[in-house]
């Protein structure tokens, strides 16, 4: 069977059919928790980040390809809609990223303007230019080699936009006065950040690195560097394809405290009422105990 990800590589292995079902046992009801989440956020607040949601639709469509491989014997002729899912992924980081820049930067200009709308304009066009993306790459390109090299130079892209709002946040993070003394705000704007230049960095770039490498090299190698370029392509490919279990962690940096989650989840602030009723209870028959042993040990 062709996993999901070993239609990238053309390699079948079994480490291939593991990274699969650990997407879809674990990455689908953690990218559901998470996305039902962000759109209680929506709901609640019209300035929820829309860039975020979408992201996370693009990890479902993954995981929905995923679940494809795993019941089905498809060709591997559908990694066109694995690149899809990978280059809107990708475009909704760099705009994550984008976001919080305009938000420390230009603070004013972020809250008063239509940002709702603005981000909806954006986001459908980021699914069009990846749609239009992959349909070109489709019928332009036939070879898996000249594939790999395409997408590869396609993942590179957002590497210095990324470092370079990363910077740009911190540094306007430090000249802004309410940010400054806003240790909780400030520990989330950087904590989106981090997380997607973190995983951008771990997941995306060594894959992208690897196949721009290779593909350029030609095949002409040894037994031992065919060995090290097979191996390296399926665990590069297994870490592009784990992102949606790191994207989901978005919404950790993304909500204001606690009490978001638990309004979320009602089922969470009833067994929060529980533990916290059993702690009083807890409390009151300790200190019960403690005012018998005092009315005991006490004069007379």
């Amino acid at each position: 069977m062709c996993s999901a990800f070993t239609c990238l590589t053309s390699n079948s292995n079994v480490i291939g059919i593991t990274v699969d079902w650990v997407i879809f046992l674990i990455g689908l009801p953690e990218v559901c928790l998470a996305f039902y989440a962000l759109l209680f956020l929506l709901k609640k607040d019209k300035f929820a980040p829309i860039f975020a949601l979408n992201l996370l639709l693009s990890d479902l469509l993954q995981i929905g390809i995923t679940v494809v491989f795993i019941i089905s014997s498809a060709r591997c002729i559908t990694r066109h809609f694995v690149y899809f899912g990978l280059t809107s992924s990708l475009g909704f980081m760099l705009l994550i990223s984008a976001e919080r820049y305009v938000m420390v930067a230009w603070p004013v200009w972020y809250h008063t303007k239509n940002r709702a709308k603005i981000s909806i304009l954006i986001s459908v066009g980021m699914w069009v230019f990846s749609l239009a993306y992959c349909t070109l790459q489709y019928f332009l390109t036939s070879d898996t080699r000249s594939l790999l090299l395409l997408f590869s130079i396609v993942c590179l892209l957002p590497a210095p936009f990324l470092l370079g709002l990363f910077i740009a946040t911190y540094k306007a993070l430090n000249k802004s006065m309410a940010m400054r003394h806003g240790t909780k705000n400030r520990r989330r704007v950087l904590g989106v950040l981090g997380l997607v230049l973190g995983t951008y960095t771990v997941l995306f770039f060594p894959f992208s690195f690897r196949n721009l490498y290779y593909s350029l090299k030609g095949d002409n190698g040894s037994d031992a560097e065919d060995l090290v370029r097979d191996l390296s392509s399926v665990v590069t490919s297994a870490l592009v394809f784990l992102s949606p279990l790191i994207d989901a962690l978005l919404y950790i940096f993304i909500r204001k405290d606690i009490r978001d989650t638990v309004e979320a989840f009602p089922c969470l602030k009833i067994a929060l009422m529980k533990i916290k009723g059993f702690q009083d209870s807890s409390r009151a028959e300790t200190g019960g105990g403690v005012d018998e042993v005092v009315g005991v040990t006490g004069p007379g």
